[in-house]
Parts: structure tokens; sequence; C-alpha cells
């Protein structure tokens, strides 16, 4: 009877461990740069919902530098995924790195120039300092777009190098720049601060999707159900936010991540719906791609040609129908 009942403690124990197991959550690693902000909502989102948590998934953000930072990071296997604009994975992948995108997380860009309200028209900007990302940062892309819709070059202006959307903001408040590109919330704040907005990007470029959802080949390989896991509560997450009724969640989940004024909050979270920020699908655009692998060809940063096929998650991403 002892040997029968230590038997039976001996499976009780088993079972509890791997009851244990089964509810440990798995851990994503997840880049963005700078700090909270509106751009990753849905991550928020599912994290607040616990759809990710539904999905025994726990998502652990890592606050970067920069766009190419998230980039970096996910090339050296230290983040697992993470946001970028989308010019990052394809220079990336042009240059050997085993990255791909997994899926698209906007296609309008949400970028805002808010300047001093001494300039009345984007002449004024000549000679001006612009609070904007560096040469090779899509910030810098989208600003260049739109200063030659207006009959102006990136050499009229003195750029000031700032990586993240609060790095620019705080140039913009404390007077070391006349111009900043930002995206929302910091766009409404700069605006209640009198700021002037003199342009959205959104009305400037149309022709591909301001940012993607990037991974390492090499972990997705050998996390492919966990992805997927992702991408499902990702989904819900975006479905959860376009809902009318969960607006006032979204935007108090948002005050408390990003620490910023409900009123700001607010307009961000109607700003985005309008424009429609987030790609419900996650489907890549072949079209866009090919668009951002021709503005880097016409830079000079891309010599070859590079199939779009090389730079999705084989698998895991799909590709819109065209």
């Amino acid at each position: 009877m002892t040997g029968l009942f230590f038997a039976r403690g001996i499976a009780v124990l088993a079972l509890a461990s791997l009851s244990g197991r089964a509810l440990a959550a798995d851990t994503i690693t997840f880049g963005h740069v700078g700090a909270p902000s509106g751009i990753v909502w849905p991550l928020y989102a599912g994290m607040d919902q616990g759809f990710f948590a539904a999905d025994n998934i726990t998502i652990d953000v890592i606050f970067t530098r920069s766009s190419a930072s998230v980039m970096q990071q996910i090339v050296a296997g230290s983040l697992d995924l993470g946001d970028t604009g989308i010019i990052d994975p394809v220079r990336a992948v042009d240059q050997g790195a085993a990255v791909a995108i997994l899926g698209i997380l906007a296609v309008p860009s949400p970028f805002a120039l808010l300047v001093k309200p001494t300039i009345k028209s984007f002449k004024d900007l000549k000679g001006k300092t612009i609070a904007v990302g560096d040469i090779a940062d899509i910030a810098r892309d989208y600003l260049d777009r739109m200063l030659v819709a207006n009959g102006m070059q990136d050499s009229d202006i003195e750029p000031l190098s700032a990586a993240s959307t609060a790095g620019r903001l705080a140039a913009l408040e404390s007077g070391a720049a006349d111009a900043a590109i930002l995206s929302a919330p910091a766009s409404f704040r700069a605006e209640s601060g009198g700021f002037v907005t003199l342009g959205l990007a959104a009305d400037y470029v149309k022709d591909f999707p301001f940012g993607a959802i990037v991974i390492g080949r090499q972990w997705a390989a050998s996390h492919v159900e966990l992805t997927k896991r992702f991408l499902a509560a990702y989904r819900r997450s975006v479905e959860w936010l376009y809902d009318d009724k969960n607006r006032d969640a979204a935007i108090k989940l948002m005050v408390a991540a990003a620490k910023s004024d409900p009123d700001d909050v607010a307009k961000s979270y109607d700003f985005y719906r309008k424009i429609g920020f987030f790609e419900r699908t996650g489907k890549v655009s072949k079209a866009g791609l090919r668009a951002v692998i021709a503005l880097l060809r016409e830079s000079g940063e891309i010599k070859d040609e590079l199939p779009v096929e090389k730079l999705i998650m084989p698998g895991l991403a799909q590709f819109a129908s065209e």
C-alpha cells in the first residue's frame, strides 16, 4: 500500500508540473521606438483586453532609440518582433539581414508637420530648423515628399536629427526647432501648445505603407505556432479598436500607457480612425513594396533588383490580392 500511495503521489506531482508548464505564458519581446504611442495602440489594447493572454502570450515591450535600432536588435536576436518604418526591413533584406516583414501595421502615415505660428507656408521653411529623423529615417522621406510637392527640397531646410516623436516634440517646444514631424498624440499636444499643422504626410504619400511588423527569420522558423497566435490576437486587437463602442476604453488605456492628456489622446483616436491608420488584414501589398524599392533605388541605396517575395516571412505573412 505504501508503494501504491507513493506512486500516486509521484503521478499527482507530475500532473501538477505539466499543468504549470501549460499555464506558463510564452513571452514575446516587441521593439518600439521611444515610448508608448498610438502607433502601437493595438498592442496595448490586446494586453489590456486580454487578447494576448487568451492565446497564452505575454508581450514585453522594449523601447529603443530609433526604427533602425529596432531592426538591429531583431537582427541580433535580442528582440523577437518589432514595428518599424516600411523602409527599414526593405533596406535590411537587401543588405542580407535575416529579417522579414510579418505584416503591415499601418498604411497611411500618421505624421504631421507642426510649425511655429509665424510660419504660414512651406516656402517659409527655407533656412528653418526642422526636427526630423536622420537621412535614413522614414520621417525624413515623408518630409522630403512634402517639401518637393511644395516646390522645395531637402537642402532648403536645416534638419535637426531626432529619431523619436518625443524627441522631436521636445525640440519644438524648447525652441531648438522651428518645425517638427510628429505623430499623434504628440501632434495634438503641439497644437494645444500653440503650434500649427502645416501639412499631413498622408495627403502627400499614398503609394506605400507607413509601417510594418518585422520578425527575425531564425526566431520565426522556431516559433511558427507562437507567431500565428500573436497574429490572431493582434488582429482581434485591431478590430476591437475599430469598434465604436470601445472608444472610451481605448482612450483611457492609451492615456495610462502614454501618460498623455486625455483630450490629445481622444483627438488621436479619432484621427487614426478617420485615416484608417491600422491595417485590418495585415496583408502586404506587392505594389506598395515595389514603390519602396523604387524609392531606395532612386536614392542609390539599392543597386540591384529586389524581388518582393524576399521581403516577407513565408508561411506567416500574406500578400494582398491585386
